[in-house]
C-alpha cells in the first residue's frame, strides 16, 4: 500500500493539509547565498525572495480613460428582422442544413482524395483583387465544381466578401441575381472549417445583408415567397450550419 505524501503540513493540526507552512524544514545553520550551492540554500533563497512579493497583486494603472474607446471593438451591427410571412419554419431550415451537409461531405471527400477530382480542374486567377475584378470573374465564369475547387482559402474569403458587397447594391424590393446566388452557395460549400475569425466576420456580414434585402421585399408581392427563398437559405446556413445562432431565424 502506497504512503500518502503531503506537500504542506500544519504544525498545529498534524492531520490536516493546508498552505499554512511548508513541510520542508531548513536548518538554522544554512546561510543565505547569492548563488546557492545545494538544495537547502536554494530553498532558503526562494523563501526570502517570496517574502518580498505581496500575496495579492493588484493593477495600479488607471485604464478608465481608455474605456470610452472600447465600444468600437464590441459594437454589433444591426440585423434586420424578417416579416412574419417570410420566416422559414425550423423543419424547412433543417432540410436546408441536411442538404448542405451532404454537399459539404462530398466536397470533403474530393479534397481528401485528389484522384476523385474533376479531370479539368481550372486554375483560378483573379486579375485584379477588387470588386471590379471579382465582378468580371463572376460574369465570365460558371460556379462549377471544377472552378470552385481551384480557389485557395484566401480567394474563398475574398470572393465571399466581394459577393456581400455586390448584393448590397440590390434594388429595394428586388432579390439577389440568380447566378450570384449560385456563386454564394458554391463559396459557402467550399468554406473551410474550423472558421478563422475573418471568415466568421464575412459570413455574418453576408447574413446581415441578406436579412436587409429580405426586409425590403413587399410581402404583398405575388413573387415575394420565391424572392426570399435564396435569402432564407443563406441566412439559415450561416446561422445554423456555421453556428452563428444569433443571426438565425
Amino acid at each position: 500500500m502506497s504512503v500518502k505524501k503531503c506537500i504542506y503540513k500544519d504544525h498545529k493540526n498534524e492531520e490536516s493539509d493546508n498552505l499554512s507552512s511548508p513541510c520542508f524544514q531548513i536548518s538554522s545553520d544554512v546561510q543565505l547565498k547569492e548563488v546557492p550551492t545545494n538544495g537547502e540554500e536554494y530553498l532558503l533563497k526562494v523563501i526570502q525572495e517570496r517574502k518580498n512579493i505581496s500575496t495579492v497583486t493588484k493593477c495600479d494603472k488607471d485604464f478608465s480613460k481608455f474605456a470610452k474607446n472600447q465600444s468600437c471593438f464590441v459594437k454589433e451591427l444591426p440585423h434586420a428582422e424578417a416579416p412574419e410571412q417570410f420566416k422559414p419554419t425550423i423543419e424547412w431550415q433543417n432540410i436546408q442544413v441536411a442538404d448542405f451537409s451532404d454537399v459539404r461531405m462530398y466536397i470533403s471527400r474530393l479534397l481528401a482524395k485528389k484522384s476523385m477530382w474533376p479531370n479539368k480542374l481550372e486554375k483560378v486567377e483573379i486579375c485584379e483583387n477588387s470588386i471590379v475584378g471579382w465582378k468580371d470573374f463572376f460574369a465570365k465564369k460558371e460556379p462549377t465544381l471544377s472552378c470552385v475547387l481551384g480557389l485557395n482559402h484566401t480567394l474563398l474569403d475574398d470572393g465571399l466578401e466581394a459577393l456581400s458587397v455586390i448584393i448590397e447594391k440590390t434594388t429595394p424590393g428586388d432579390t439577389i441575381d440568380h447566378k450570384i446566388g449560385q456563386w454564394i452557395y458554391a463559396f459557402l460549400a467550399c468554406t473551410r472549417q474550423p472558421l478563422l475569425s475573418d471568415t466568421t466576420s464575412i459570413l455574418r456580414n453576408l447574413a446581415r445583408k441578406c436579412a436587409e434585402i429580405r426586409s425590403r421585399i413587399n410581402p404583398e408581392d405575388e413573387n415575394a415567397k420565391t424572392a426570399v427563398g435564396p435569402l432564407n437559405i443563406f441566412i439559415c446556413l450561416v446561422g445554423r450550419y456555421f453556428r452563428q445562432y444569433d443571426l438565425a431565424d
